[in-house]
C-alpha cells in the first residue's frame, strides 16, 4: 500500500493555511503600495480618518507611556473600545455600520452583559481594528505624524469640529464641545484604570459616536477635507488614479463592473494608462505583467483543484497535466518570464519573482511541469510563518495526490484575464461615494 508523504505530526506545522496557496500576494501587494500609498485593501470607509484624528486629540492628554490595567492597551485602543461599543449601542439601522471592525465582537459583549476589553476584543487589533487598518493612510495623507495630529488632522478635527457644533473640542472656547471633551477623556481614563469599557449601558455618551461619528455621515466640509488630501499630488499615483475613476468615463467603466460584479481592474487599469504619464505607465504594464503570470499560475491551480474534488482517491499527475489551465501554463509561462521579470525590475522585485517562480519557466512537458506547480505549492505552504502550514492535498510516493477536506471546488478557473490581485480600486470607489464624488444610484 503506497503511504502518504506527510509531515511529522504537530498542530503548529499542520496548521491549515488557506489564502495565498501559491505565494503570489507578496508581489502583488508591493506593486499597489507603489500605486496607491497608504490604500489598503480592507479600507472602505475614509471617516475613520476622522476618527483618529478625535483619537489622537484626545490621547495627546495622557503620558506617552500610559497603558490600560491589562498591561497591554494603550489610550487609543481604549477610545476604540468606547467607539465600536458606541456605534453598536446608539446606531438604529445596522447597514450604517457596515465596515465597522470590530462591531461583532461589540454586539456580543453586549449580549452577555460584559463591557469591550482586550480579551473581549479582536485578536490583532493593532491590524485589524479601526486604527490599525487606517493607520497607514492617516499617516501617508498626515492626518498623524509621529503618534500626533499632523496638518491635515489638524485641519480635519476643526474642520469637523465647526461642522458638528461642537464648539471647544479641539480649542480653548466655551461650548459643548468642550463638555463631551471632558465626558470622553474621563471615560478613556475611566477604562485605563479598569482595563476595559467603563461606562454603563444607560450612559448618555454612548450617542456622540453615532451623532458625530458616524461610518457614513461625513459633513460637507469635512468629506472635502479628507477629499482635497487623497488628491493632492504626494507619493505613488494615488491622486493620478483617484481622478482618473472618478472622471466621467472612469465612473461609467466601474458601474458597469459593479453592477456585473466582475470589478476588473484590468479595464480600468487600461483607462488610466491612456492619460497617465511614463512613470505610472511603466508601473500600470508591471502589474499588467504580473497579473498574466498569476491568472496562468492560479488557473492550473485551480483546474487541479477541481479536478481532483469529486474523487476520493489519488490522482496521478498524467491527468492533471491534460487539464486546460495546465497545459496553457505550462505552455505560457516559459514564454512570458523573463518579460515579467523584466518589467519587474525597475520596481526592485525581479530577484524575488525569479527565487520564487523560478521552478515554473523551464520548458517541459505539462505532466513534468504540473508536478513541480504541486511541489512549488507545497514549499509555499511549508514556509508560511509562524511554523508552517499544511499543504491543500496529501502527496504520496508516487507522485499521485488526494485533496484535503476544505478544499474541494464546485467549479474550474476561470480562463480570463481579470487580475487575481486587487489594487485598491474598490477602496477607492468607496472612498469616492462616501466623499461624494461620484454620481450615487438613484
Amino acid at each position: 500500500m503506497l503511504m502518504p508523504m506527510l509531515s511529522e505530526a504537530d498542530p503548529k506545522v499542520s496548521a491549515e493555511g488557506s489564502i495565498d496557496p501559491l505565494g503570489m500576494y507578496s508581489i502583488a501587494d508591493s506593486l499597489a503600495v507603489r500605486l496607491i500609498p497608504g490604500v489598503r485593501e480592507r479600507q472602505t470607509h475614509p471617516r475613520f480618518l476622522t476618527s483618529i484624528a478625535v483619537s489622537l486629540s484626545l490621547c495627546s492628554e495622557f503620558d506617552e507611556d500610559a497603558v490600560a490595567a491589562d498591561g497591554v492597551s494603550e489610550p487609543w485602543q481604549v477610545f476604540e473600545w468606547y467607539l465600536v461599543e458606541g456605534l453598536v449601542r446608539s446606531t438604529e439601522d445596522r447597514k450604517s455600520l457596515s465596515g465597522l471592525p470590530g462591531q461583532e465582537k461589540a454586539s456580543r459583549a453586549k449580549h452577555d452583559g460584559v463591557p469591550l476589553s482586550e480579551k473581549r476584543y479582536l485578536k490583532s487589533p493593532t491590524v485589524f481594528g479601526f486604527h490599525g487598518v487606517y493607520r497607514a493612510l492617516a499617516r501617508d495623507l498626515e492626518v498623524e505624524r509621529a503618534a500626533r495630529l499632523g496638518e491635515v488632522g489638524h485641519k480635519l478635527l476643526t474642520t469637523w469640529e465647526q461642522e458638528q457644533g461642537l464648539t471647544g473640542f479641539a480649542g480653548t472656547a466655551e461650548g459643548e464641545g468642550k463638555h463631551i471633551r471632558k465626558q470622553l477623556l474621563d471615560a478613556v481614563r475611566d477604562g485605563l484604570h479598569a482595563g476595559a469599557v467603563d461606562r454603563k449601558p444607560g450612559w448618555p455618551g454612548w450617542k456622540f459616536f453615532s451623532d458625530h461619528l458616524g461610518i457614513y455621515e461625513a459633513g460637507d466640509r469635512e468629506a472635502k477635507v479628507i477629499a482635497d488630501a487623497l488628491l493632492n499630488p504626494g507619493s505613488g499615483f494615488r491622486s493620478e488614479v483617484l481622478r482618473s475613476l472618478v472622471s466621467s468615463d472612469g465612473q461609467d467603466l466601474w458601474t458597469v463592473e459593479a453592477e456585473q460584479r466582475s470589478f476588473s481592474e484590468r479595464r480600468f487599469h487600461e483607462l488610466v494608462r491612456v492619460s497617465a504619464g511614463h512613470a505610472l505607465q511603466e508601473l500600470l504594464d508591471a502589474i499588467s505583467a504580473y497579473e498574466q503570470f498569476s491568472r496562468l499560475m492560479l488557473d492550473a491551480f485551480e483546474d487541479c483543484l477541481f479536478h481532483m474534488s469529486p474523487y476520493q482517491n489519488r490522482i496521478k499527475p498524467e491527468e492533471l497535466g491534460s487539464l486546460k489551465g495546465v497545459t496553457r501554463a505550462a505552455k505560457r509561462i516559459p514564454v512570458i518570464f523573463a518579460d515579467v521579470a523584466e518589467k519587474l525590475s525597475a520596481f526592485g522585485e525581479a530577484i524575488r519573482f525569479q527565487d520564487a517562480f523560478h521552478s515554473l519557466a523551464e520548458r517541459m512537458p505539462a505532466t513534468q511541469w504540473v508536478e513541480r506547480l504541486l511541489d512549488h505549492h507545497c514549499r509555499v505552504q511549508h514556509d508560511k510563518p509562524p511554523e508552517g502550514k499544511a499543504p491543500w492535498f496529501d502527496r504520496f510516493d508516487d507522485g499521485s495526490c488526494m485533496i484535503r477536506t476544505g478544499y474541494e471546488r464546485e467549479g474550474g478557473a476561470r480562463h480570463d484575464d481579470a487580475f487575481v490581485h486587487a489594487y485598491r480600486t474598490k477602496s477607492l470607489w468607496s472612498f469616492a461615494r462616501d466623499l461624494r464624488l461620484v454620481k450615487q444610484d438613484g
